[in-house]
C-alpha cells in the first residue's frame, strides 16, 4: 500500500512516529517509566505531524487528487488551533492541564517538520 502512496518519505515519518509513541507509552505503562520530556514534549511534537497527515488524507480523499499538498497556511491554523486549545483554554477549564511554552514551541516544530516532509520529492 505505502508503494501507491505520494510522500513515502513524509509516510515514513508517520509510521515511526506511531511506533515511537507505542513504544514510549509502553515504557509507560509496562515498566513505570516516567521522564517529563518524554511524556509531554515528545508527543506534542508527533501530534501535528500524524494529525495533518490524516488531514492530507482526508483531502485527497474528498478531492481524488494526490497531489494536493496543504500549505504553510493550514498547517500552521493547525499549530494554532491545538495551541489555543490545548495551552491556553484547556488550562482554564482544568487543573488537570498546563499551559506551556514549550508545548507550543514542539507543536511549532512538528508543524514545521511536517512542512518540509511534505516537499520533499
Amino acid at each position: 500500500m505505502i508503494r501507491r502512496l505520494p510522500l513515502k518519505g513524509l509516510h515514513l515519518y508517520v509510521l515511526l512516529s506511531l511506533a515511537v509513541f507505542l513504544y514510549v507509552q509502553s515504557l509507560k505503562y509496562f515498566f513505570g517509566i516516567r521522564s517529563n520530556w518524554i511524556f509531554h514534549h515528545l508527543n506534542d511534537f508527533l501530534t501535528i505531524p500524524l494529525v495533518a497527515t490524516v488531514c492530507l488524507h482526508g483531502v485527497w480523499l474528498v478531492k481524488k487528487d494526490k497531489s494536493i499538498r496543504l500549505n504553510i497556511f493550514t498547517i500552521f491554523s493547525l499549530v494554532a488551533l491545538f495551541s489555543i486549545f490545548f495551552e491556553y483554554y484547556l488550562p482554564q477549564q482544568s487543573h488537570r492541564y498546563t499551559g506551556d511554552i514549550w508545548d507550543v514551541l514542539c507543536y511549532f516544530l512538528g508543524g514545521t517538520a511536517f512542512y518540509l516532509l511534505q516537499k520533499i520529492r
